[in-house]
């Protein structure tokens, strides 16, 4: 696959660049929380994920916005899924932190995926996205369908590691 260069460098590729330093700088100044290795799948699990509902959406036959200058896939629309790692990270973390539990979890989804929506518009008047037939209101739908599959998820990983950290696990085929 050929990674484009942007026509120009402007709103765009600043705002990406700046919330990954931002955002990126916050999660690794954060106090250490879970072992390196989920530490390392939280990471990797809000990118993989990203791009997953972006290229079921923003490729026809669905297609209904473009990431940054174009249609074609450019060097920033990888530095914008990489956004995805410490966003992912700090979600869960804070979760953990907090101890959410019970009904309140749908509230902390809830006000994560606002956030979400937030920090999309803020993109969006940077022209990170250019919308066909979408808007924020789809955008949180898929938040807070994507971020409760991450919990669950992240619940399934932890409880491996629990499992695997028993002395009395069985080895792993």
């Amino acid at each position: 696959m050929k990674l484009y260069w942007p026509a120009q460098f402007d709103a765009n590729e600043w705002f990406l660049l700046l919330s990954l330093l931002a955002v990126g700088g916050f999660s690794l100044w954060l106090p250490r929380r879970f072992p390196l290795i989920i530490t390392a799948l939280l990471y990797a699990m809000g990118p993989v994920m990203a791009m997953n509902a972006d290229f079921l959406l923003g490729v026809p036959p669905i297609d209904v916005y473009n990431i940054n200058d174009s249609g074609r896939y450019e060097v920033f629309d990888l530095l914008f899924y990489l956004v995805y790692a410490p966003f992912s990270y700090v979600f869960v973390y804070f979760y953990n932190r907090w101890r959410v539990r019970g009904l309140v979890v749908s509230l902390y989804v809830l006000g994560f995926s606002a956030l979400g929506v937030g920090y999309e518009q803020i993109a969006n008047w940077c022209h990170v996205f250019q919308y066909k037939n979408w808007n924020l209101g789809y955008s949180f739908a898929i938040y807070v369908f994507v971020q409760t599959l991450y919990l669950a998820l992240a619940w399934g990983i932890r409880q491996i590691y629990e499992h695997t950290k028993r002395e009395d696990a069985p080895e792993w085929p």
